[in-house]
């Protein structure tokens, strides 16, 4: 009973978007499920069906299934045929690979950064860590990130490389997730402290110490997790 209870009160977390100018309805209700499950609106382990989801964005079921499908190839959901369907698990091998994609083409982006970089360059991520201080204390978790998220992608247009951003954007969105979760149980303090000294070592040009600081700063979400797990473990797949 209790567990019927508490999959109520995960779904009545369940935030609506509003729909985007040409956006196709079945592109709306995968960027809505998707938002609410990297926010840790519809936590991992949640009961979902495509009649619950169609009635809350007020749309028919057929582009709900559609999202389902296209949500279960990019392992966020789980479809058993003729049951149910539920939030994926998280799943730490997945968090990890992500975690060491980043790493690899971080450390490399940033010493590019250290090497070549303008005023203006460093304006735009000074201007971030301002707006992740004035953020730290909100309640929008998802605003919290994508000012995190920015900071990154920042380095990456920093060293020209846009399209391997763009490349990688889709395949973090688990460790978005993970992220998420980050923010809400641990310290966003340390973040911020790490960003600062991470743009303090790019403006001393000191490439040696910024590949150190960012290492550092991505290897903490896989170190994280085995408290989050160790505190939440339903929400971990074993």
């Amino acid at each position: 009973m209790s567990k019927l209870k508490n999959n109520d009160d995960n779904l009545k977390k369940f935030k609506t978007l509003k729909k985007e100018k040409n956006e196709s309805v079945g592109d709306y209700a995968v960027r809505v499920i998707e938002y609410n499950i990297i926010n840790m609106s519809l936590p991992p382990g949640t009961f979902i069906s495509e009649k619950i989801i169609s009635d809350m964005l007020d749309i028919s079921r057929t582009p709900v299934r559609e999202a389902f499908s296209r949500l279960e190839k990019a392992n966020f959901i789980e479809i058993y045929p003729q049951k149910a369907s539920r939030v994926s698990l998280i799943d730490i091998d997945i968090i990890d690979e992500t975690s060491f994609i980043r790493r690899t083409l971080e450390k490399e982006i940033i010493k590019t950064v250290c090497e070549k970089h303008s005023v203006e360059d460093l304006n735009l991520l000074s201007d971030n860590i301002s707006q992740y201080k004035k953020n730290m204390k909100n309640d929008d978790l998802y605003k919290l990130l994508n000012i995190d998220n920015n900071f990154h992608k920042i380095l990456f247009l920093i060293a020209n490389k846009k399209l391997t951003y763009n490349i990688i954007k889709d395949s973090i969105k688990h460790f978005n997730r993970e992220r998420i979760f980050n923010i809400m149980e641990m310290d966003r303090s340390r973040i911020l402290k790490e960003h600062q000294d991470i743009f303090q070592a790019i403006k001393e040009k000191n490439s040696k110490k910024a590949i150190s600081l960012i290492e550092t700063h991505l290897t903490h979400v896989t170190e994280d997790l085995e408290f989050l797990k160790s505190k939440f473990p339903n929400y971990f797949k074993d």
